[in-house]
């Protein structure tokens, strides 16, 4: 069979898995969300690699962790060291594009896209969603659908403080619904000019966020399962079957490998991450594979500092935290304890921060 002729990314800032409808939530309502999963794929168990937006989008577009990849924190502008899948796509003959919320991703020149909206700071009303949506319908309806595509299309709601208009409330559960909104919006769009079913389109995010848990109010960077666990739903027409749902766990890093794959696109021989082409086909089950979870703090230059604060490793029954000498912490049974409450090691406490995530919410 063919492969699609386009791939169409959307990333919503900060959103955690279990905010969504179609992931058993019944703090939102999302039908956009729930719509797009019914449609191809929903891998219900999906972990990114950090908590912070630079870092875990360079995750996503290289296949590679922190450690591997160098880029360890927001305000980065040390050369990423994996080849991303925006520059695999162009060199293929992609015409490739970024329309994002962020100023920040320009350190990182956007991983190589050909060309990048990233202008104004997380709380600017310019990057609210329906303005990222405007931007949008602007690229679509100037560009030829007859050239293979590559969209990348960032929201930053509902990252802090809260900006969406009414008549969705200023609070997080309204941002989701708000983002939501703008989701079903940009795949409308998308479907009237280029064809859903052309397309390969993969719906994630960077991180989830701390709302009231383990001590912390609000905010992200800690490697709680709280921020690390955010949705991932692919749906290609005629490649992926719709309804699809897997719970074994997956990595971030496993997504640039599964897009090549389908494809038909060169794969670097450095790739961290793995196919799950087969997972999703139903070819595969039980990998067992294993999550490395990675937070750095402070952190403005490559080799400023050799170790991480902390790690973390899991698998689809524990969770291990590790602090920055290397010190097993905490151990969590996640079978029965998915909160990670009830601590089985009860060593020393992981000093984690989320203060990079609230200077982010005042500027």
């Amino acid at each position: 069979m063919k492969q699609p002729q386009h791939l169409l990314v959307i990333t919503v800032d900060t959103l955690r898995a279990d905010y969504l409808t179609c992931n058993g939530s019944d703090k939102t309502k999302t039908p956009h969300f729930d719509r797009f999963a019914e449609s191809g794929v929903n891998l219900a168990h999906h972990l990114t690699s950090i908590g912070s937006t630079l870092s875990s989008h360079c995750s996503l577009f290289s296949a590679s962790t922190p450690m591997v990849n160098k880029v360890k924190c927001n305000g980065m502008r040390d050369e990423n060291k994996r080849k991303t899948l925006p520059l695999i796509a162009a060199e293929n003959g992609y015409q490739t594009a970024a329309i994002t919320s962020w100023c920040g991703f320009q350190a990182q020149q956007g991983y190589g896209f050909q060309s990048l909206h990233s202008d104004h700071k997380a709380a600017s009303l310019e990057n609210r969603g329906d303005k990222t949506l405007e931007r949008v319908q602007e690229w679509v309806a100037e560009t030829d659908p007859s050239k293979p595509l590559f969209l990348w299309v960032h929201l930053i709601d509902p990252h802090t403080p809260y900006n969406c208009p009414e008549p969705y409330p200023q609070t997080y559960e309204g941002s989701v619904e708000f983002s939501d909104y703008i989701v079903g919006q940009i795949l409308k769009e998308w479907d009237g000019k280029m064809g859903l079913e052309n397309t390969m389109t993969v719906l994630t995010a960077d991180h989830g966020e701390h709302l009231n848990d383990h001590g912390i109010e609000v905010g992200h960077g800690t490697l709680w399962h709280t921020n690390l666990w955010a949705p991932l739903m692919i749906s290609s027409p005629g490649h992926i079957n719709p309804g699809t749902r897997i719970p074994e766990l997956v990595r971030q890093i496993d997504v640039m490998p599964t897009i090549l794959d389908y494809l038909k696109l060169p794969m670097p021989y450095d790739c961290q991450g793995m196919s799950i082409r087969g997972l999703i086909e139903g070819h595969d089950r039980d990998l067992k594979l294993l999550h490395q979870g990675q937070a750095f703090y402070e952190e403005k230059t490559a080799n400023a500092k050799r170790v991480p604060d902390a790690t973390t490793i899991r698998n689809d029954e524990f969770s291990f935290h590790f602090s920055k000498d290397g010190t097993l912490s905490h151990v969590f049974d996640t079978r029965s304890d998915p909160g990670e409450e009830r601590d089985l090691c009860q060593g020393d406490k992981v000093e984690y921060s989320v203060e990079h995530s609230i200077k982010d919410s005042r500027e």
